[in-house]
């Protein structure tokens, strides 16, 4: 199964979906809904829309009137809500709230998943064609958007009034033509002009002024042959701009005019996307004097080092430099042109080897000098030194050059005019060393390369190059040590350029260290490496060395005169603290003790200087060689008292913010783990910034909480042991048991290191959650024991009562019902005692539980029902989940299969409204068997699979084994009709 047709497996209300891609309709199964009235449908689009999400009042009424509704437009909302539930879910006992539309405080929500709207289907499906597009995987980005266009059946959200509808239609038709303009691309891509012409004439016909889509059909028609055509379709739109809006077409599509004019060969490419024009034709120069004129006034000069024609990779940003630098239609290079990027990426030597490539573009010489920017031990030019020297190159007597800045600026400028130079610039460190330098006259190029992103520097155009492709990487360690080496183990190359980051500079030294020790194998290098503490050391060879190359970058900051350089060196070494896959600016805040907006503008200097990548918004990511650097710097430059204080600020950052996101999310009170916090907390606001925060920072949350426990302080590790407690619960809901079992039993570790017996208890109950959740019962029993033995010699009652509640949990497992009925009322007792209702809500759920296994089912429906009206009566979402699919077992077992679907459905809502994905699979399995006494069949086969998925995606092996066993036997019967619905669930 594609991701594509992944998308349309699981729904919230069974059978239920809404189209709005086209005349608005409602479907259950094949049957075709009455929607109402034209307002009561706008209703249901906003709803179907936001699916999944609180919709309010307010929203709904601005949505369907705009800024001046009637005044009983509140009642009608009401009432149209009202008719929706009952075409929604026709069969609804009035007694019983709705399932598919649902009233959330301030107003409604309609349960459909993304796969049960059109329109979301859409969107899901245009997303994943431009990932898959961006990955290269054309065909299967083509399959998406076929998929995509299949949806559409007219003008989308017809005849629906109100100020939504109007905003939504337009929305989706921009997202649709996007959609169709990415078609055509990718059928260019795929090397199928032809099906991308058929699809753009009749596109270009509705939508004439579309120049994107001009664009694209004057490629596809040229690649078929049909140039005059193409040419026509420019004509066509350049007349409709000049007589509608007086203006010329957009400079892509200007540039495409002149490639098919020209019948250039960059037209034959796969992509669709052309090198750019320059931004202003300039006059006609006389190329034919120039060598003439410039022996005139002085030498040429050809000073570039020699051609780097080994050169590997960065095919398309070569393809690129050559179009700046030497434009395809005669017309000036751009002014200045910068490569810059991560220490080691190969700025110097890509310049190198494009500079070369178009050195014919420029005959009045080429210049070239080394800043010495980011040169280990050496002084960097200055701008005087510079220009003096070049001015001396250009012919120019020593005694004539001024000393002041300025005037020999205003020199060069003047030596420079009316010639065609190509000026390199390698290895600047920052604007102000080339400033004086840039202001050259027109047909005159710098070229320049820094780690500096140079973005305050007017009419330059940036290159920024970060690591290579693991392909070109592989091609330049091949030219190194030669293909047999590399060949011989494909796994132990993968995996060296990896550990080389893809840097071209580490690759180099990896490489030349393999030719100069034959007998090594690649694993050899690899084996090494792999120690991180040494890695860097390992990736040095002669004057080359990753480590003084970041040095360098790091030392320049840290010796800067602004004090937000020093603060980004500061930042960057804060980062060799902390193990985590990234940072906020929050986190970094933490680390340097300064705020968060201070934390922000120090990481984005820290991307500027290319030091950090940011893959998206706000969430910064060192490359794994400068994280090795940053541990090594920070050891060097930090006492380890300050380390500590670092780590711990960083820590409280994160237990803090975890202890509120749980709070909010409203899950069970976490195990008890006093300690103080040095830092204040994220302040999120809502239940969904909670969910959304937890879920991003979950990977971070985890490994700094392993990389606390380990340490030897005892704050630190306390710490840790903190953070795991406050986010116990979030893991446990996400069911993911075999990584909550690991970082328990390294908790429990912690906590017996530490000789704190409260920590320790605490420990004790995640263990055995975690071994009770992969099915291990007897070794949860011991740990459950030992949490009700240190409770109660510590006299924590509240421990207590949880100790007593996951016996009895585990003891129901285990079949021994009469224990689990007694540790669950003991529990009660405590719980009552001490106030706690969730406690009481868990206890009267454990022994309606009992009395079930026990066969005594109308006491078990009576403690069930008083648990299920409690913990609605208290907000006890989590736990009505439970209740719900514990009495959807007492109605299966007494054969009431309506009530056991009912049951179920119910606990389904709670469980995703809760996120408690932990409990899906067993809500699941409970409606597939519902379904099937019913006679439900298809439904039920269908449900079987959804609780197969769930149960793999949480590790519950048991309830795959059973609804796998279920859904065969079930195939058993379709090929032998004899068998019974009873036999079946027997299986």
């Amino acid at each position: 199964m594609d991701e594509t047709e992944a998308i349309t497996t699981t729904g919230a209300a069974e059978g239920l979906g809404v189209d709005v891609l086209g005349p608005v309709t409602g479907r259950r199964g094949s049957l075709e809904l009455d929607l109402g009235e034209p307002r009561q449908q706008a209703v249901l689009c906003i709803l179907a829309i936001n699916a999944g999400q609180p919709v309010t009042r307010d929203r709904l009424i601005d949505g369907v009137w705009g800024e001046r509704p009637p005044k009983t437009a509140e009642q009608s909302v009401y009432t149209y809500v009202s008719r929706l539930r009952r075409a929604l879910d026709p069969d609804r006992d009035p007694r019983r709230p709705s399932r598919p539309l649902v009233s959330v405080p301030g107003g409604y929500s309609l349960r459909l998943a993304p796969e049960q709207v059109d329109a979301l289907v859409f969107e899901r499906c245009l997303d994943l064609a431009r990932k898959s597009h961006a990955k290269d995987s054309y065909e299967t980005a083509l399959h998406s958007l076929n998929r995509a266009s299949e949806l559409w059946r007219g003008t989308c959200l017809g005849g629906i009034p109100g100020p939504f509808a109007e905003f939504e239609r337009h929305r989706l038709n921009e997202l649709r033509l996007t959609s169709l303009e990415l078609h055509a691309d990718l059928l260019l891509l795929l090397r199928r002009p032809q099906e991308a012409a058929a699809l753009l004439a009749p596109l270009t016909c509705e939508h004439p002024l579309r120049e994107r889509l001009r664009e694209l059909h004057m490629v596809a028609l040229y690649r078929c042959g049909r140039q005059v055509e193409a040419l026509k379709v420019y004509q066509e739109i350049r007349h409709l701009l000049a007589e509608e809006f007086g203006i010329q077409p957009h400079e892509s599509l200007r540039r495409c005019h002149e490639l098919i004019l020209r019948a250039d060969p960059l037209l034959d490419l796969p992509s669709a996307t052309l090198p750019a024009l320059p931004e202003r034709v300039p006059p006609l120069r006389e190329p034919s004097h120039s060598r003439h004129r410039a022996a005139a006034r002085g030498k040429v000069a050809h000073q570039l080092p020699r051609d780097p024609t080994d050169f590997v990779g960065r095919a398309e940003e070569l393809v690129r430099l050559r179009t700046l630098l030497s434009p395809w239609d005669g017309r000036p290079p751009r002014h200045v042109v910068a490569i810059t990027g991560t220490p080691g990426s190969g700025k110097s030597t890509l310049a190198l080897r494009a500079a070369h490539l178009v050195r014919d573009r420029f005959p009045d010489g080429q210049l070239y000098v080394n800043l010495r920017g980011a040169t280990p031990g050496m002084r960097r030019l200055e701008p005087i030194e510079v220009i003096s020297r070049f001015l001396r190159d250009l012919g120019m007597s020593p005694r004539d050059i001024p000393a002041d800045l300025d005037e020999a600026a205003a020199l060069w400028r003047g030596e420079l005019d009316g010639r065609q130079i190509l000026v390199v610039l390698d290895d600047a460190a920052d604007l102000a060393q080339i400033r004086p330098l840039l202001s050259v006259p027109m047909g005159n190029t710098i070229l320049t390369t820094s780690r500096e992103s140079f973005t305050l520097l007017d009419d330059c155009v940036r290159m920024p190059i970060s690591r290579m492709r693991r392909a070109e990487s592989s091609t330049m360690l091949a030219r190194l040590i030669g293909e047999e080496r590399v060949a011989e183990d494909v796994q132990a190359t993968a995996r060296l350029i990896d550990l080389c980051g893809g840097l071209p500079l580490a690759v180099g030294i990896a490489g030349a260290r393999l030719a100069n020790r034959p007998r090594w194998g690649v694993v050899d290098l690899v084996n090494r490496l792999e120690d991180e503490r040494g890695r860097l050391r390992e990736l040095a060879a002669g004057d080359l060395a990753v480590r003084s190359s970041l040095a360098v970058s790091h030392d320049m900051l840290a010796g800067s005169d602004h004090h937000l350089d020093r603060t980004a060196a500061r930042a960057l070494r804060a980062l060799g603290v902390l193990q985590t896959a990234d940072v906020t600016a929050p986190v970094v805040g933490a680390l340097l003790d300064v705020p968060a907006d201070t934390a922000e503008r120090a990481m984005e200097r820290l991307v500027d200087a290319h030091l950090l990548e940011e893959d998206e918004p706000g969430r910064y990511r060192p490359h794994d060689l400068i994280r090795l650097f940053a541990g090594e710097q920070v050891a060097r430059e930090e006492t380890e008292t300050d380390r500590d204080a670092m780590l711990d600020r960083a820590l409280s950052f994160y237990v803090g913010t975890t202890r509120l996101a749980v709070k909010l999310a409203r899950y069970p009170r976490a195990e008890s783990a006093d300690v103080d916090l040095g830092a204040g907390p994220l302040p999120l606001g809502s239940y969904q910034e909670a969910h959304e925060w937890l879920n991003r920072e979950q990977a971070n949350l985890l490994s700094a909480a392993f990389q606390a426990m380990s340490a030897p302080r005892e704050r630190t590790s306390r710490l840790g042991v903190a953070l795991v407690f406050a986010l116990f619960w979030h893991l446990h809901h996400a069911g993911l048991p075999a990584r909550l079992l690991t970082i328990s039993r390294r908790t429990l570790a912690a906590g017996q290191r530490l000789e704190d017996h409260r920590l320790e208890a605490g420990a004790h109950s995640l263990v055995g959650l975690a071994l009770n959740m992969v099915g291990r019962l007897e070794e949860a029993l011991h740990h459950f024991r030992q949490h009700l033995i240190l409770c109660r010699r510590l006299s924590e009652r509240h421990g207590e009562q949880k100790a007593l509640g996951n016996l009895a949990m585990n003891y129901l497992e285990l079949g021994c019902y009469e224990k689990c009925i007694g540790c669950a009322e003991k529990q009660r007792e405590v719980a009552d005692a001490i106030g706690h209702r969730s406690g009481e809500h868990y206890a009267l759920t454990m022994i309606g539980s009992g009395y079930h296994g026990l066969h005594r089912f109308e006491q078990a429906l009576a403690m069930l029902d008083e648990a299920l009206f409690k913990c609605r009566r208290d907000g006890n979402l989590y736990q009505e989940t439970a209740v719900h699919e514990r009495l959807g077992g007492v109605h299966l077992d007494l054969g009431d299969a309506a009530a056991a679907r009912a049951s179920f459905e119910a606990g389904l809502d709670c469980a995703r409204a809760a996120q408690v994905v932990v409990a899906e699979p067993y809500l699941l399995l409970g409606l597939a068997r519902s379904l099937l006494l019913l006679g439900e069949t298809e439904q039920a086969v269908t449900h079987l699979g959804r609780s197969i998925a769930s149960a793999r995606a949480t590790g519950n092996d048991e309830v795959e084994r059973k609804a796998s066993a279920e859904r065969a036997a079930i195939g058993a019967v379709r090929e032998k009709p004899s068998t019974s619905p009873g036999r079946m669930m027997a299986l």
